[in-house]
């Protein structure tokens, strides 16, 4: 073997090496424990009794998976819950806290700032002090990185 041939191969082992090392931190950081930032343990309570709707069946899903930690796998039931009712504004709160929870800080702000409109809107000033309570409680976590 050549020295042009060793060298080659000594940087293309160090290349490969450096990209490899690069992929596995951006899978950690997009599924695993770098992905994630629990500000909300909980879905918020939704007291009985409720309409039997699709759309309800799919949000008591999502919490399930919720309170297990499971956070990706809840975002799509509440995507189905919001889809058969978008005027719920409890589907667009607990859709928020679990997208803060993923670090989908944009997305996260979104949904919660629609849930307090939908709040107001159906006269619910205890969701809607809520929703403050919770965008605080996001402010400071984001205040805390």
């Amino acid at each position: 073997m050549t020295l042009e041939t060793s060298n080659l191969l000594t940087w293309l082992a160090f290349i490969l090496a450096v990209g490899g090392f690069a992929l596995i931190v951006m899978l950690w950081a997009y599924v695993g424990s770098g992905s994630r930032r629990v500000i909300f343990a909980n879905p918020i309570n939704v007291p009985e009794p409720r309409p039997t709707s699709e759309g309800w069946k799919a949000f008591d899903e999502s919490c399930v998976a919720f309170r297990q930690g499971k956070f990706r796998a809840a975002i799509a039931p509440l995507t189905t819950a919001i889809q058969s009712d978008p005027t719920r504004p409890e589907f667009f709160h607990n859709l928020g806290m679990i997208q803060a929870n993923l670090r989908q800080d944009n997305e996260a702000v979104r949904s919660l700032v629609r849930a307090g409109e939908l709040y107001l809107e159906g006269e619910n000033s205890a969701g809607y002090e809520r929703i403050k309570a919770d965008l605080e409680l996001f402010k400071q976590s984001r205040e805390g990185l």
